[in-house]
């Protein structure tokens, strides 16, 4: 299973089936490109894949990396991360999936489009659909309505497809039982580790050693390249006492934006209460988070919340209504309650957990919304920021421009900035007084001595400097480095010998002596694990998922592995201790939620496989990317 999710996570179309986008795509091979008309970048079975739609699918895709890195993201990430190659993939991916939705019959009807539009908080006034405010934030948006709703339609035509395809996975008890058995198994080791430390000392490498360890090994001492720009910033802070915002466009902003800056005033809410007793213990708690969980399940699986809060919640002011509190505004409960409850949507559920207990929740209306306390203050904040920031970059442009009229100290004056200086930084090295800063680094490393860059965007401002050396990647003669080829080539010689010795050790141990003995007679201490299941590893690495298969495997006929296991520049020698096999009286008790997720899982594999098929049998032709 978590080969899979490693596997499988980056492909775009498990997350629009989950409801969420992302902006890391599988990247597949689709031929070779080829000079071809402007107007088509790709051909998907004759249907035509238009410059137009890969530019704005291309753009979409950056401004996405842009935010997540605050950003930070330069030619050379885009072209090392292929962010081309993968936006045309998702228009193929997305071509393929419209297809096979037009051969199954599957299409979006004017009224689900209709209801899907309508529902959006941001068109909505007063809780409805406002056609007014629908038009105005199209237009904001540069977009006219026949475009928008068509992307919608595609939209909801491909979520559809995707759902009639996981609709078809199916989850059989018996898997669930074996994965719920691989999930919560757990074993316990003895080990030895035998480390490359005991024998360093004994390494005596010679000149030709380390001479042709070097020349073997270049690319172990390669060093970046690095240079040193000096260069002013603009901070965006120092721009925002300069920003003057009026009443009326706080208020306008608020008026557009319902969904962000109100919240509901009164909610009608449902409630199941598993009260804690007094001085309740950590199990008791966490008995009764999973009965909490239980009842989710059960509610997200379509039982009456009335019939169980009948049966189940500890509230008598409400159980005999089947949890119903009526109408509730903000004040009335614990914050905690307030918190999960003003989260919720009409028929969402959910839970808050409180001193006095957990309380399993459902919202059934929101009757009316109200503005947030602090909303003209956060939106004022964030047109000062918005604005400072573009008043930060223009005059970073207009210094930029100065600079090829004076030098950088007389630049720096005019502007009143400070002009500072680096010393040499490569790509990972912070700057000081910046701090990490990758963008400013790519930047640097970009110019030749002399020349001036572009603006460079950065979390805080935005910055212009201006080359004052620039050092080539390169490899130190010998003759610099000397003492680290020695060092690792003692190193190397060490790890062989820990290697050697392990063998020998894990050899006796297949003769018949037991692991006190073998460690006795090699001096090294006999360590005992505690319990681990395969997802946790050995003494908690997951990474280490070598040591953690090979412990699995042994058993009291089989107590030690073929041979020993290096992980971490350690050899290790296993032995079995005991195996404490999952209880499957729990199994019914988490069973819910184990098909919700092992069906989920299903169904990613189930449409990967498919798409994976479509591709595979499609005439796909890509041409010459812009």
């Amino acid at each position: 299973m978590l080969k899979f999710i490693r596997k499988y996570s980056r492909s775009w179309f498990i997350w629009l089936f989950l409801g969420a986008i992302i902006a890391v795509f599988v990247l597949w091979g689709v031929g070779g490109f080829e000079s071809r008309r402007f107007q088509e970048v790709a051909t998907v079975n004759g249907q035509p894949i238009l410059v137009t739609a890969y530019q704005r699918q291309f753009t979409e895709m950056v401004k996405q990396y842009q935010e997540q890195n605050r950003g930070e993201l330069t030619e050379e990430m885009v072209k090392a991360m292929r962010l081309k190659e993968a936006a045309l993939n998702r228009l193929i991916d997305e071509a393929l999936i419209i297809q096979a939705g037009e051969r199954l019959g599957l299409q979006v009807t004017d009224a689900e489009l209709r209801q899907q539009i309508q529902s959006y908080p941001f068109f909505q006034r007063d809780g409805k659909f406002d056609e007014k405010t629908y038009f105005i934030l199209l237009s904001r948006n540069h977009l006219n309505s026949a475009d928008f709703e068509e992307q919608e339609r595609q939209r909801l035509q491909l979520k559809k497809i995707v759902e009639e395809l996981g609709s078809l996975a199916k989850v059989s008890d018996a898997e669930m039982r074996e994965m719920f058995r691989l999930g919560k198994e757990a074993v316990k080791v003895s080990y030895l580790a035998v480390t490359p430390d005991k024998f360093m000392a004994k390494q005596h490498p010679s000149e030709a050693d380390i001479s042709r360890y070097y020349q073997d090994h270049q690319a172990e001492f390669n060093l970046p390249s690095k240079a040193r720009v000096s260069y002013f910033i603009f901070r965006t802070q120092d721009f925002q006492d300069k920003v003057k915002i009026s009443p009326a466009e706080v208020e306008g902003i608020i008026k557009e934006h319902p969904s962000e800056y109100s919240r509901p005033k009164v909610i009608r809410v449902r409630q199941i209460l598993l009260a804690l007793p007094p001085k309740a213990d950590p199990k008791e708690r966490e008995r009764l988070s999973q009965q909490a969980q239980e009842i989710l399940g059960k509610l997200r699986g379509g039982e009456d919340f009335a019939q169980l809060a009948k049966g189940q919640s500890q509230d008598p002011g409400s159980k005999g209504k089947g949890g119903d509190l009526g109408y509730v505004q903000r004040g009335q409960h614990p914050p905690e309650w307030e918190r999960a409850a003003f989260a919720l949507k009409p028929g969402e559920v959910g839970r808050a957990d409180t001193p006095q207990g957990i309380y399993v929740l459902k919202v059934e209306e929101v009757k009316e919304t109200e503005p947030m306390p602090d909303a003209e203050t956060k939106v004022t904040q964030r047109l000062k920021q918005e604005r400072a920031r573009t008043m930060a970059q223009e005059a970073a442009r207009e210094a930029r421009t100065a600079l090829s009229q004076g030098t950088a100290a007389e630049v720096a004056k005019k502007y009143g900035v400070s002009l500072k200086e680096t010393p040499l930084i490569g790509l990972q090295d912070q700057v000081p007084d910046l701090g990490p800063a990758p963008a400013f680094n790519q930047a640097a490393l970009q110019l030749k001595p002399g020349e001036t860059s572009r603006v460079a965007d950065l979390p805080n401002g935005f910055a212009v400097m201006k080359s004052l050396e620039y050092q080539a990647e390169h490899v130190p003669p010998l003759e610099q480095i000397k003492d680290k080829v020695a060092q690792q080539v003692k190193k190397q010689g060490a790890l062989k010998e820990a290697d050697q010795e392990a063998t020998r050790l894990a050899d006796r141990l297949k003769k018949g002596e037991t692991l006190a003995q073998v460690a006795a007679a090699s001096g090294l201490p006999v360590k005992e694990s505690n319990f681990f299941t395969r997802f946790e590893g050995l003494e908690g690495q997951r990474q280490a998922e070598a040591l953690t298969s090979a412990a699995f495997l042994l058993s009291k006929e089989r107590p030690y592995p073929d041979s020993p296991l290096l992980w971490q520049e350690k050899y290790y020698i296993l032995a079995f201790k005991e195996r404490r096999p999952a209880d499957m009286a729990e199994f019914q008790k988490e069973r819910e939620k184990m098909l919700s997720q092992f069906l989920e899982q299903k169904k990613q594999e189930l449409i990967y496989a498919w798409l994976d098929a479509e591709r595979r049998q499609a005439k796909i032709k890509v041409y010459e990317l812009p």
